[in-house]
């Protein structure tokens, strides 16, 4: 590791920083992991959209349907690519404690940056029992881990239980995909401790501008939103890590009739049981990536789906 476990805090708070996103795993026809196709992918978002670090075997990542052998094969293959290029995080939560801890220091063995962990889902809610399951975690892990603050585990942490777990040596980050007013408070409490990030695209430029964000982890949209060429979401970001609001603002305008086609097909549906992962397929492999279907027994797109978002993106400009 490139840090010792009482560094976690402070390497994460240094070197966290740009735009992430959150991949898919493309499978073949058989549902087997496409491991030559995701290699492919994983060059083009950092060599090619230059993007800072990768979420992988999340939600989009669709891991409820994925074996432990798969997840392991898919850390290996992600870190092996990305090298030294961008960052890397791995999500390793699991149903189990257990299973959680394994994967942990699987990623941790194979040279992951850092991992992160969704809310343990079908378990108790308690918050003592919350702690304890990311207290234990972090007792047998030296890597720096996020917590994922997902409402899609049927519930969600509180700003006040999210600050008493960010006082644990090794917690050092928090992707908290909930409302303002929640993630405001977060900050309020915990953000003297851990880094707060709120993966919406739409607030990404405001959160830069009020809370002088760093890091844009993680979403889809950086590379669904933008091409080679065409990288509007890094340009609104340089402009106004630069202090050029109003620059920023114009580029960011431009991207507006992309988010409303985001908004129809994937962001509008983030609630179980529903995730977006097959619209979230076809768009990538429009732009040239593996896409492909989801894992059975998710449903890919039906034709008339793909032929009107292949449309839609077409018209707004996105499509050659």
């Amino acid at each position: 590791m490139r840090y010792r476990k009482s560094e976690a805090k402070a390497f994460g708070r240094a070197n966290l920083h740009g735009i992430w996103a959150a991949i898919p795993y493309p499978f073949t026809a058989k549902g087997e992991l496409d491991e030559g196709g995701l290699r492919r992918d994983v060059r083009k978002y950092v060599d090619v959209l230059k993007l800072d670090g990768l979420f992988f075997g999340g939600l989009v990542g669709e891991y409820w349907s994925l074996t432990m052998e798969d997840r392991r094969r898919g850390q290996q293959i992600v870190v092996e690519e990305v090298g030294d290029k961008a960052q890397t995080l791995a999500h390793t939560g699991c149903m189990s404690l257990r299973d959680t801890i394994a994967l942990t220091q699987h990623a941790q063995q194979i040279g992951s940056t850092y991992v992160i962990v969704s809310n343990p889902a079908v378990s108790t809610h308690e918050p003592d029992d919350l702690y304890g399951f990311f207290q234990g975690l972090c007792a047998e892990v030296d890597i720096a881990v996020s917590l994922f603050n997902t409402p899609i585990c049927g519930y969600s942490l509180s700003p006040e239980l999210v600050a008493r777990i960010a006082e644990i040596e090794n917690i050092f980050c928090i992707k908290n995909p909930l409302p303002p007013a929640h993630t405001d408070e977060v900050r309020r409490l915990a953000g003297g401790k851990i880094v707060v990030c709120d993966p919406n695209e739409g607030r990404w430029l405001d959160n830069i501008i009020k809370h002088k964000d760093k890091l844009f982890m993680s979403s889809p949209d950086p590379y669904l939103l933008q091409v080679a060429g065409r990288q509007t979401m890094h340009e609104y970001t340089q402009k106004a890590m630069a202090g050029d609001v109003a620059g920023a603002r114009a580029v960011s305008k431009t991207m507006d009739p992309l988010r409303r086609i985001a908004d129809r097909w994937m962001n509008s549906k983030w609630s179980a049981p529903s995730v977006p992962i097959s619209a979230i397929k076809y768009w990538s492999e429009l732009l040239g990536f593996t896409g492909g279907a989801p894992r059975a027994p998710m449903q890919p797109l039906t034709a008339d789906e793909k032929r009107t978002l292949k449309q839609e993106l077409q018209s707004a400009g996105l499509l050659s």
